[in-house]
């Protein structure tokens, strides 16, 4: 999630990180335009950096449909992160779907369900309504080797999340899966997947913007999103790229942010 992005001290490049810390130093190239014609499919960005209305129209603009911005940050013992407020407040002003997900810090004092707590909470105090969240499990060096405790850890978020009706999704790779969960194969069925699959970052590291390379795993039988590209620059934000499933031809361009009693509406743009 490169993002996904996120992480405690990420070393590896499955994750979600604006600035992955598995990449060596890189330097950001632009990404290649979209040119998927594919109506089944919409195309996402996900990232944790602070952002600005001019970036998320510009992403409109690029024939991005949905952006993946992280609420919940790995730091320390985890925290909810408050430059997310901001990104959801102008992705909404563009006119983009939102998705949030979370980078739980599994060593933290704080429990799983705490750490889901602490991101809820701090949205909603924050006038945003949440649908949906994803968990970011990857980076197996940032988790405990012991995978009985990180399955307790991962079901511990999943069911909160769920006493608040909440859809929920994971962020992984069947490598990353396998590797802290010993392939947990008995996690709710409706819980959603995201998976990521790069060679490396930039554009020369891309696989294809399509599902065609996914192989079941876990409990996971399809997949909802695919992250096909890590550390690129797009309107001059470095961000991953993402596609995911729409269903219905030209759905992913009717799924726009919305408000919901006066209150801007995160989750349900993908995997719905």
């Amino acid at each position: 999630m490169i993002s996904f992005i996120f992480l405690f001290s990420l070393t590896s490049a499955r994750v979600i990180q604006s600035n992955p810390i598995g990449f060596e130093t890189i330097e950001a190239k632009p990404a290649p335009e979209i040119v998927n014609n594919d109506a089944s499919y919409g195309n996402a960005v996900d990232f944790s950096v602070p952002t600005s209305p001019a970036i998320m129209t510009c992403l409109k603009k690029a024939k991005y449909q949905t952006v993946f911005i992280r609420g919940f940050a790995p730091a320390g013992s985890g925290s909810f992160d408050m430059n997310c407020v901001g990104s959801i407040r102008n992705a909404y002003s563009a006119g983009l779907g939102i998705e949030v997900y979370m980078t739980p810090q599994p060593s933290s004092s704080y429990q799983g369900y705490q750490q889901l707590d602490i991101l809820y909470n701090g949205l909603t105090n924050n006038g945003i309504t949440v649908r949906s969240v994803w968990i970011q499990v990857t980076s197996p060096s940032n988790w405990p080797n012991n995978p009985t405790a990180n399955v307790n850890f991962i079901n511990s978020i999943v069911s909160r999340a769920k006493q608040y009706g909440l859809t929920v999704g994971i962020y992984t790779s069947q490598y990353d899966w396998s590797q802290i969960t010993a392939q947990w194969n008995t996690l709710s069925s409706d819980v959603l997947l995201w998976y990521w699959n790069v060679l490396g970052s930039g554009s020369s590291g891309e696989t294809k913007a399509t599902f065609d390379d996914f192989r079941a795993f876990g409990s996971f039988k399809k997949a909802s999103a695919k992250q096909y590209a890590q550390v690129e620059t797009v309107c001059q934000m470095v961000v991953n790229r993402d596609v995911y499933a729409v269903g219905i031809p030209a759905a992913a361009a009717e799924k726009t942010s919305k408000t919901e009693n006066g209150k801007i509406v995160v989750g349900g743009f993908v995997g719905n």
